[in-house]
């Protein structure tokens, strides 16, 4: 968890067959993980209480647990639409929460210099 003024939670998913699809948008503005484990194991390293193991059996127990980190991380989520993807490729999904518009429309008021 990480807090927000939205809501947003990052969280594990049992639907793993959601990952292979193109569109994403099947969790309510919340953040589906593809390798919960691997993230609590990078947030958790150095406390020596929670290795990957007692992360694994905890999760296995069924046991929510607020875990405090003991500096913060800070989290920055980005909403992209388009991109280049490793093989050079331009990668476009669509702009479901119509950001694009507000972009074009503040770029367009001030263009750059030049």
């Amino acid at each position: 968890m990480f807090p927000n003024k939205f809501s947003v939670y990052l969280h594990d998913t049992p639907t793993r067959s959601l990952f292979r699809k193109t569109k994403r948008s099947f969790s309510s503005g919340c953040i589906r993980l593809e390798r919960p484990i691997d993230l609590a194991a990078y947030v958790l390293q150095g406390d020596l209480k929670w290795t990957r193991e007692t992360v694994i059996a905890a999760v296995e127990a069924g046991e929510n647990r607020i875990i405090r980190l003991p500096k913060p991380i800070p989290v920055h989520l980005l909403y992209w639409t388009a991109w280049i993807n490793s093989t050079g490729v331009l990668r476009l999904r669509d702009d479901i929460y119509g950001r694009d518009k507000q972009l074009d429309r503040a770029l367009n008021e001030h263009p750059p210099a030049g």
